[in-house]
């Protein structure tokens, strides 16, 4: 049996430790690296290409969703799990928007990580289940379209242009920007323009040809 690869981005040597004999234990799971951040990780995941990254949320929400970015390029096949000290509803669904296949507390037994990490591997999403019911009614909901006008300013804001450099590219005021802003705020449910960067690929991208809806993959702990 071909066993799954795991790179952890953790802190604390003691929480490695452990992974390390849970994954000795284990006949499927096999830690193959570990680094403190996501800068001294960045080199084993590239070269190590891991079926599976659990990263440390320690470093907050932002921090994290810049990393899960980085990382659909550095590993476009690794699936990513956030490992939380707690998470609510509003910050599980921007953790999955920006890329993590599932979000879990450390507080779960060691057990119900391993199912985690192999629901993930296999291309599912897994939630814990006091959560689900937020992000499937997120993908039920869905969102509406962006307008012509709203893809074109998500384009810009992707470049790192301000308001007043956008108005000037489209011919409008910075203020009628930020009223679009707010609206496609809304409807993307990013929480800021940097939010809104990193989610900008997949915003204007759509979902891949043949991907099945989060709904339909989503399962349950």
């Amino acid at each position: 049996m071909e066993r799954i690869s795991i790179f952890a981005c953790e802190s604390q040597p003691m929480v490695i430790a452990g992974l390390e004999r849970v994954c000795e234990r284990s006949d499927d799971l096999s830690l193959v690296g570990s680094a403190p951040n996501w800068l001294a990780a960045r080199g084993g995941v590239i070269s190590l290409q891991p079926s599976v990254v659990v990263l440390d949320n320690a470093s907050g929400y932002r921090q994290s969703a810049h990393f899960l970015a980085e990382l659909s390029a550095l590993a476009p096949r690794a699936a990513s799990v956030l490992w939380v000290n707690d998470l609510g509803e509003t910050e599980l669904i921007r953790a999955l928007q920006a890329g993590a296949r599932g979000v879990i507390r450390r507080i779960q037994p060691v057990e119900i990580f391993c199912d985690c990490v192999r629901e993930v591997s296999a291309s599912r999403i897994w939630i814990e289940p006091e959560l689900s019911g937020a992000w499937e009614a997120h993908a039920r909901r869905g969102h509406p379209a962006l307008t012509p006008r709203e893809r074109g300013i998500v384009e810009l804001v992707a470049q790192g242009l301000k308001n007043r450099e956008i108005a000037g590219a489209l011919g409008i005021t910075p203020g009628t920007v930020k009223v679009h802003l707010m609206h496609i705020f809304e409807k993307t449910a990013a929480k800021d323009r940097y939010e809104l960067a990193m989610q900008a690929s997949r915003i204007l991208g759509g979902r891949e040809q043949g991907e099945r809806n989060p709904s339909d993959q989503l399962r349950r702990a």
